[in-house]
């Protein structure tokens, strides 16, 4: 089976219900998905967007500062028009 997207997909399932109106158990067989996909497909059109990951970096809590720092002095360091670094 090709990959789609799940937009696509969503698209699939809604239309296969609308004309055959199989249990959402049997949809799930069909399409190789969760029950709880066939559910979200039918309550909506579109899927939820994903949650952003949040990602901590522990060793570099202490010197998060530091680094900012440095970064902006880099970007002043740029010529405006350019984008190259002043020598």
């Amino acid at each position: 089976m090709a990959r789609r997207s799940k937009v696509e997909l969503f698209e699939q399932i809604r239309k296969a219900h609308e004309r055959e109106e199989p249990s959402i158990r049997a949809s799930a067989e069909r399409f190789h998905v969760r029950r709880r996909d066939v559910r979200q497909a039918l309550s909506a059109a579109v899927p939820l967007a994903r949650k952003p990951v949040v990602r901590v970096a522990p060793l570099l809590g202490p010197w998060s500062a530091t680094i900012s720092g440095w970064q902006e002095a880099d970007r002043a360091a740029q010529s405006p028009i350019t984008g190259l670094m002043c020598a």
